[in-house]
């Protein structure tokens, strides 16, 4: 059995769920979710929780889609309730970031790179840290993935982007006899 597909879902005050034709909708305060789910995937609504099931158990493949749907209709539940948030910060000498209708980057380049910002998220940038807050954590994070491997932090002087918190491993570089 699957150790996260077997966890039931308590769904919070003002949080509508629906399954329909395979597909489940969830609202709630910050907007609307849906996610298509597979045809051996079956759920179930009882006393506020919400309960995912597959066919066969046995079936590896289904197995994995059970925790796999039920993460995902968990974030869903958590992001119509409270916005998920994630930070980026620009580090280096001429290295900088505008904030208008398209992010505006410019990190080394011959060009600035101007990058659309899906009507999903909402972006403030303060100083050098971009911080963008959505509903649905996949594109959130989509988002600021492909924003940070446009220019990672090098491994001698940390310049490029780094997430606020991960660990960047840092080279000695050259060394004095």
């Amino acid at each position: 059995m699957s150790r996260v597909g077997k966890k039931p879902i308590t769904i919070p005050q003002g949080v509508e769920i629906k399954e329909e034709n395979s597909l489940v909708t969830v609202k709630g305060p910050n907007g609307v979710l849906t996610f298509p789910i597979k045809p051996y995937v079956t759920i179930s609504i009882e006393d506020g929780q919400l309960s995912v099931s597959i066919k066969n158990e046995r079936d590896k493949f289904q197995k994995a889609m059970w925790g796999t749907t039920r993460a995902i209709i968990n974030n869903h539940v958590t992001g119509v309730t409270q916005k998920f948030k994630q930070q980026l910060e620009l580090n280096g000498v001429g290295f900088r970031m505008e904030l208008g209708q398209k992010l505006t980057l410019y990190i080394g380049y011959s060009h600035p790179v101007e990058i659309e910002i899906p009507q999903q998220i909402t972006l403030t940038l303060n100083k050098n840290i971009l911080i963008g807050e959505s509903v649905d954590k996949q594109i959130l994070g989509d988002f600021f993935t492909t924003i940070h491997d446009m220019k990672p932090a090098d491994p001698y002087k940390h310049k490029g982007f780094k997430f606020p918190g991960r660990y960047y491993p840092k080279k000695a570089g050259k060394k004095a006899k």
